[in-house]
């Protein structure tokens, strides 16, 4: 394991009180940052992950925010600012994930909820980012964890995938507008990741059966993938895509889980829609 010591710098991460993100903010403080990260799902959760960070001799301050919510979004980097006086990083991570519907199944709400929270949250922090350092004259860099499924097709993932590569594309250009201040924008996309509860056995059968390296990944080492990336390693790095998924992505595999309303079709999956079902729409 490669000992960083990045005493002294201030990290932001959204969503950090579970999963993936909770994984990037207990492994920037065990790197020597001190860490504001946002909370939705659980305050309970979020104090315990402050706990952990402050045992590590580390400051710590979370910020309850619904990234539904333009303002309440718009208000994160100042008052992560507040909370550590500075930021050197910012970690964009918040997501929801939507239902697991065929497209002819979506409806508004469900694309403007994942717009806003997906998409539209990490433009605003990224923007007000920019603008923290712009206005500091100091250097910075953002991360963004995005998802294979921004390279890569899976079935009923139209809404999900589809805002993902929306990023991808996004960051990239942002490098353009940031890079003449000296900050670097970058994305991680985790694969196969341990941590969604009540699918261990499912997601582990898979990841033994189809990914290359034949395990899940943790959400430790998509912190170690953040740590690296905002690093002086990868001071020369910017606009890049580190792919972080054993594998998964390189032969185009898929989990293709049947469910019982459903049947094979080829690679894909076909449901019975009935008559009565379409005639409502």
């Amino acid at each position: 394991m490669i000992n960083y010591d990045e005493t002294g710098k201030a990290a932001l991460v959204t969503g950090g009180e579970r999963g993936i993100g909770r994984g990037i903010v207990l492994r920037l403080a065990e790197a020597g940052y001190d860490v504001a990260f946002t909370y939705y799902f659980s305050s309970e959760k979020a104090e315990e992950v402050k706990n952990t960070v402050e045992k590590m001799g580390r400051r710590c301050a979370i910020l309850e925010a619904d990234f539904r919510n333009a303002g309440e979004t718009e208000a994160v980097i100042k008052e992560a600012v507040k909370g550590l006086g500075h930021l050197d990083l910012v970690v964009n991570n918040a997501a929801i994930m939507p239902p697991r519907l065929y497209q002819y199944e979506y409806t508004a709400d469900h694309i403007d909820e994942v717009l806003s929270v997906n998409y539209r949250g990490y433009m605003l922090i990224m923007r007000d980012a920019i603008r923290y350092w712009m206005k500091e004259g100091t250097k910075g860099s953002i991360v963004n964890i995005n998802s294979e499924s921004a390279i890569s097709s899976h079935q009923k993932f139209s809404l999900y995938g589809g805002i993902k590569a929306a990023i991808l594309r996004s960051s990239a250009n942002a490098a353009l507008d940031a890079a003449p201040y000296g900050i670097r924008i970058n994305c991680v996309l985790p694969g196969c990741i341990d941590t969604i509860s009540g699918e261990a056995e499912h997601r582990e059968k898979f990841a033994r059966a189809n990914i290359p390296l034949q395990r899940q990944g943790t959400a430790r080492e998509i912190g170690n993938a953040v740590l690296w990336l905002a690093s002086d390693e990868a001071a020369y790095i910017t606009g890049a895509n580190l792919t972080v998924d054993g594998g998964l992505t390189l032969p185009g595999l898929t989990d293709m889980t049947v469910e019982p309303d459903e049947v094979a079709y080829g690679m894909c999956t076909k449901r019975n829609v009935t008559k009565l079902e379409m005639e409502a729409w």
